[in-house]
This record gives structure tokens, sequence and C-alpha cells, in this order.
């Protein structure tokens, strides 16, 4: 095929694709190998290999550097790892983060509300279990990270929708990821607690208003707390010693 007539390499992968959706190629089933896909496309090996790079951040392919490309369907995990790293490339780490605060605040608000409208004695129980979690964890901070995410998800899980539930998932895998190991954060553990209590008693008796009002009090205080302490001036400057 002469070479403006070639396919270029995102056709090619919304070709497999295609194949992949009505079963041509089974889910689980090597794609075929890169020497038939170039004499089947007319195309060299570079764009075969774009090809499947494309075909892999779509969700639709697993690359193994000891085999053959898989077929797979895409995940809400594997949708949102891409959509990540793209936010990432667009903006810079500090206003990546900003950005996904404000969703977590979104988010979470609105499920708390939920939740003390909506929520199953059932669901009631598991939130107070996971707020007992943070109470057993206040002298372990790594601990107590694990149980705070755990609190949250408890109450965010009260939705019942599963994108709401992955993309919650992955803010704050990332925010856990962000925090500094070993550093003491007893005092802020406990003021923590004390607004999931508060956060609990209001869902308890379901006073959506009030569990409103103490989550995004919370959620701010807890963005705040992440942030990098400023430079203070008087402090040598290295970088011109």
């Amino acid at each position: 095929m002469p070479p403006d007539q070639q396919l270029a390499p995102d056709r090619i992968a919304s070709v497999l694709v295609a194949e992949i959706r009505d079963g041509t190629i089974a889910v689980g089933a090597p794609l075929p190998p890169e020497r038939e896909l170039c004499e089947r496309f007319g195309v060299s090996r570079p764009t075969i290999r774009t090809s499947l790079q494309m075909l892999h951040a779509r969700g639709f392919a697993s690359l193994e550097a000891t085999r053959r490309p898989r077929a797979q369907k895409p995940t809400l995990s594997s949708v949102f790892d891409t959509a990540g790293r793209e936010l990432a490339d667009m903006l810079g780490g500090a206003e990546t983060m900003a950005h996904l605060d404000q969703i977590r605040q979104f988010i979470e608000v609105g499920a708390v509300r939920q939740a003390a409208r909506e929520a199953s004695n059932l669901e009631v129980t598991q939130i107070h279990r996971a707020l007992e979690r943070c109470f057993a964890a206040l002298d372990d901070d790594d601990a107590f990270a694990r149980a705070d995410a755990d609190f949250h998800r408890t109450i965010v899980s009260v939705v019942q929708n599963p994108l709401i539930l992955e993309l919650h998932d992955r803010y704050v895998g990332r925010m856990l990821a962000s925090r500094s190991p070993g550093t003491a954060h007893e005092d802020r553990n406990r003021e923590s607690y004390e607004e999931h209590r508060q956060i609990f008693e209001a869902i308890a008796v379901g006073d959506s208003e009030r569990a409103m009002a103490v989550m995004e009090t919370h959620l701010a205080r807890a963005y705040r707390n992440r942030l990098p302490a400023p430079a203070r001036t008087g402090q040598p400057n290295r970088s011109s010693e």
C-alpha cells in the first residue's frame, strides 16, 4: 500500500477495538502477531506498535514484556487510570490536587446528605463501625490514615454508584500516597475523629444539613493541612550560597 494510503495508527486501533467489541477477537485471547497485523494493514512494525499502545491506553489490550498482547474490555479502573494520567499531564501537580479536592468535596458532601436522608440501619451500623476503627487507630498514624479513608468510603458507598465510588477511591488513594511517612499527626487525628463523630451523629439522626456542614468544614481543613508550609523570611537561601 502506498505511504499516502496507509492507515494511521489510530484507525488501526479503532478496527481492533471494534473486533474485540463484536467478539471477532475474544476477550482474553492473544492479539494477532505483529507480522500478521503488518501484512493485514500494510504498515510497518512501528505503526502497529503505536496502534497497540493506543489499544492499551483505551483499556482494550494488556501489554506484557514476556508475551503477546491480549484482548480485554475496559474497566472503570483502567478508564480512570488513563484520565488521571492525562489530567496530570495537562495540569501541574498542585493544581491537579486542587481540582481533585474539589471533586472530593462534591462527592462527599452529596454522599453525606444522601446518607443522612436514606441510609439503612445496616449502612448506619457500617458507618459506626468505621468510626470505631478510627478511634482505635488514633495513636497509630498509618492505621488512622487507612481508617480515615475507610470511614469516608463507607459513607460514599451509601450512594451505590460504582462510577462515583471508583473516582473517590482513586482520589483518596492518591491523597494517602502523598502523605509524608512517619510524620506525627496525632493531634490532627483526634481533630479528624471528632469531626467524624459529629458527621456520624448527624447521619444517625437524619440531620442532612448538619452532616453537610460538618463534612464541608472537615474536608476544607484536611486540604489545608496537606498544603506545604510557606517559606519564612529570614531563612538562608542555600541555592545562593
